[in-house]
């Protein structure tokens, strides 16, 4: 979890790694159940913590050739 000060909300983020191409990209494993799974703890945490922020989830993808960062994934 991180502040993105420029807009005022926190990032959950989901990092997801493969050692090839085969499956396809690793964000491609990041399913609605999962968005609703992260999306329930993001509640739950926010409320335990009594933060007041907007918030948003983030992938980062990682393969042997780079390091891809989706950001705002529940809303493309």
């Amino acid at each position: 979890m991180a502040l993105d000060e420029a807009h005022e909300e926190l990032v959950f983020f989901e990092v997801k790694t493969r050692n090839t191409d085969f499956y396809g990209s690793p964000a491609d494993a990041v399913s609605r159940a999962k968005i609703n799974s992260m999306n329930f703890v993001a509640n739950h945490y926010l409320r335990k913590s009594h933060f007041d922020y907007d918030y948003r989830f983030d992938i980062i993808a990682i393969t042997p050739t780079g390091i891809e960062h989706y950001e705002n994934i529940t809303w493309g």
